[in-house]
C-alpha cells in the first residue's frame, strides 16, 4: 500500500521484489486525482483523491520497472521481477 501526499510518496517501500509468475497488486491512495502507471507492463488505473486505486497483474516479464503516478510524476516504487 502506497500513500502520496502533496505529490510525494509518504508511505510504501522503495522497492518491491517478486519472482516471475507471481501475482502483483499495487495499491495507492492520494490526496489529488491522478493515474497509477506500471511501466513495462503498461498497467494503469485512474486514481480518485482519497480513495484507494490498484492494479493487479501477473509479473511475467523479468526486469526492473518504475511505478509512478503519471500526472504528478510521483515515483511510488521500483518493481523488480526476477526469473
Amino acid at each position: 500500500m502506497f500513500t502520496v501526499t502533496g505529490g510525494k510518496r509518504t508511505a510504501g517501500p522503495d522497492r518491491v521484489e517478486v519472482a516471475a509468475g507471481r501475482t502483483v497488486t499495487i495499491q495507492v491512495t492520494t490526496d489529488a486525482p491522478d493515474e497509477l502507471h506500471v511501466h513495462g507492463y503498461d498497467r494503469k488505473a485512474d486514481v480518485v483523491a482519497g480513495q484507494p486505486a490498484s492494479v493487479t497483474f501477473t509479473a511475467d516479464i523479468p526486469g526492473v520497472f518504475e511505478v509512478e503516478l503519471h500526472h504528478s510524476g510521483a515515483a511510488l516504487t521500483e518493481l523488480r521481477v526476477t526469473a
